[in-house]
């Protein structure tokens, strides 16, 4: 950690929560004055503490109606007054000394003259509802924090090295573990990014993916940060450091979402930049004109003022907008998607164009035997059966591809004799005696073998110099990628491409099995870029690959989108990440982002039309301070409850 608060949810990344927010967005630069909902580092403890204050001084309060108490009823609301709202008052007043008019200074001058013109009552009332609403504020606002300050669970504490002088095991601080370090995972520990050096193991990938499925890790694979051991203690060698391992990068990237803000929170910054100066100075006109043309008295136009000022304070808007975009987020890290900042948010609720990759995107990277076409004279079955007795010579993927088929087919393989490898092209070899050619359209031509028809197959066959068939192999489809295209659709997303690097024939079969809108076939990494440079000019386009190929696609696209278990070059590249379900996991990001925009409208609608219609009450007299106060601390409530929602929100 770097530093100890963060083990209390209120620090992110070495800084205090109050500094935390004033750079992310929820206080602006002090314009807002709300203390950023943090209340000056409070935990939720604390703020139930305020909360029990807040409880004995309105009790108080009510005494001072008593008949019998009635003639102390200044100094008791005077004695209520400081006890509850002595932060907020103290805050307000040193603002104002330093020409920062924030909330708690506008919350300060109407107690003040509400004291000064003999309305007590009423001044004791807004101290009061003020700070209990911004109490109740700071409960909403930690527990929408408190689920993403969650993943930070996800990290190891501890590792248990092997003390290289006497090979004892000694459990230390996971941070101090350097790169290259021999430990040992116990059953049920969480795991660094490390090597397995010992026999395979089944880990839990849930706190990573979602996914609940155990993941079998086989010795010299990587065993990622964040992960579960299931069975067998496990020895390993850490690869990266605390810092950079991958569950570290997962915390920091949704942590590090509010730092990018969108068009509306940039918006909100400006207005209640401007708003706040202008609402004193419209309060001022407020008492001063009918003071100064006769038509009210002192008390009255003082009255009306005070209402101006407690009904007009920016804070609803300005806290919560950045929260409605904090919520969403945080419910999109619980449901798999990694969204790193509100800016992408409005960008996929207007998304127009999904594009896609094809190899570990839409399909998983399995190859499976599809088809196999036969020339006269050969059957499927005898095709099968000299392919893969040439093709058990080779390493090759598509090799033992065919011969898993032949295998499960049960057809039975002869030996190769006189065999050989060329490389990029094919095997030669004997079978049964009879010469066997086997691999691509350029074995055959370094051999002068004519193919009949260039029909886009993974493999050819020729048995004595005579062309035998074609074996076509595909890439297994995700069984969730037509569902999440059709769904894709539904949410307004209007065109659907792949782009790939396969050829024209095989990406066709794809791209009509998956229910895509069209393709782009035989690209290289640059052509994929001037495809997406192209298909952007339609409208707001997402881009989703996995590979270290797809970075450049994903930095150029209007939203990159990767799949968190791809290359670390494409998550860093990407502006979301799909940790869970594939890409299904995209449409569920497009729904939480059209849900985080109608929530931010409605927010905004409801707050500056119960403001104005209060405000124009008020300065014709007609608002009584109580219902000044609902159009400031109520309406925030209400309006940070209407975007807690989201916390909540299926997708």
């Amino acid at each position: 950690m770097s530093c100890k608060c963060h083990e209390h949810e209120h620090c992110h990344g070495g800084c205090c929560e109050r500094e935390h927010h004033h750079e992310h967005g929820h206080c602006h630069d002090g314009h807002c004055g709300h203390s950023c909902a943090c209340h000056g580092g409070k935990e939720s403890g604390e703020i139930k503490k305020d909360l029990i204050v807040i409880g004995i001084c309105a009790a108080v309060f009510a005494l001072s109606f008593l008949p019998f108490i009635k003639p102390f009823a200044f100094w008791i609301c005077l004695l209520v007054t400081i006890a509850a709202g002595r932060e907020v008052l103290k805050e307000g007043f040193e603002d104002l000394l330093r020409f920062r008019f924030g909330e708690e200074t506008l919350m300060s001058i109407a107690v003040f003259a509400a004291f000064l013109i003999g309305e007590y009552v009423e001044g004791t009332m807004v101290a009061l509802l003020f700070t209990f609403g911004e109490n109740l504020e700071g409960l909403a606002v930690d527990r929408s924090k408190k689920n993403i300050a969650a993943l930070a669970d996800i990290r190891p504490d501890t590792a248990n090295i092997i003390c290289p002088d006497d090979g004892d095991m000694e459990s230390v601080p996971a941070e101090s573990v350097e790169i290259g370090t021999e430990i040992i995972i116990k059953v049920g520990e969480r795991v660094p990014d490390c090597r397995l050096l010992s026999e395979g193991v089944s880990a839990d990938y849930s706190a990573l993916t979602g996914e609940s499925i155990p993941v079998q890790i086989e010795t010299g694979e990587i065993l990622k940060a964040g992960a579960v051991l299931l069975e067998n203690t496990a020895r390993c060698e850490t690869v990266s450091g605390y810092g950079d391992s991958a569950a570290a990068r997962i915390i920091e990237m949704v942590e590090g979402a509010a730092a990018k803000k969108g068009n509306a929170e940039k918006f909100i910054t400006r207005f209640s930049g401007i708003y706040t100066p202008t609402v004193i100075v419209l309060a001022i006109l407020v008492f001063a004109v009918p003071l100064v043309f006769g038509w009210l008295g002192f008390s009255e136009s003082a009255h009306r003022a005070l209402v101006f000022l407690v009904s007009s304070c920016p804070c609803a808007l300005v806290l919560s907008v950045p929260l409605a975009y904090f919520a969403g987020i945080g419910a999109a890290s619980k449901n798999g998607v990694i969204i790193k900042g509100s800016e992408y948010c409005e960008q996929l609720a207007k998304v127009k164009n999904a594009v896609f990759d094809k190899t570990g995107t839409l399909t998983s990277g399995k190859l499976h035997v599809e088809e196999i076409s036969f020339e006269e004279g050969f059957s499927e079955e005898e095709v099968l059966r000299y392919a893969a007795a040439a093709e058990t010579l080779s390493d090759h993927p598509i090799a033992k591809c065919v011969v898993a088929k032949a295998k499960e087919s049960g057809i039975e393989i002869p030996p190769a004799g006189k065999a050989s490898e060329i490389a990029g092209k094919g095997v030669f070899a004997e079978i049964d005696g009879v010469p066997v050619a086997c691999g691509s359209k350029k074995l055959f031509e370094h051999l002068g073998i004519e193919i009949p028809e260039e029909n886009g197959a993974s493999l050819y066959l020729a048995v004595d110099s005579v062309f035998a068939g074609s074996i076509f192999l595909e890439d297994t489809i995700r069984p969730e990628a037509k569902e999440s295209l059709e769904k894709l659709r539904s949410l307004g997303v209007e065109h659907s491409f792949m782009l790939t690097g396969d050829n024209e024939h095989a990406a066709a079969k794809i791209a009509e099995k998956c229910g895509l809108k069209g393709f782009f076939a035989s690209l290289m990494p640059e052509d994929k870029v001037s495809k997406i440079e192209e298909i952007k000019k339609s409208g707001i386009t997402v881009f989703t690959g996995d590979g270290i190929n797809d970075a450049p696609v994903l930095a150029a696209a209007d939203i990159g989108a990767a799949m968190g278990m791809g290359t670390d070059a494409a998550i860093e590249s990407a502006d979301i990440v799909l940790m869970k379900g594939g890409i299904s996991a995209l449409p569920k990001a497009v729904a939480i982002a059209k849900k985080i925009m109608t929530c931010v409208r409605q927010n905004v609608i409801f707050i500056m039309s119960t403001k104005v219609f209060v405000l124009v009450l008020g300065a014709l007299g007609y608002a009584p301070v109580w219902l000044a106060v609902f159009a400031d601390v109520g309406v925030c409530l209400l309006a940070v409850l209407w975007s807690l929602r989201l916390l909540k929100a299926k997708i």
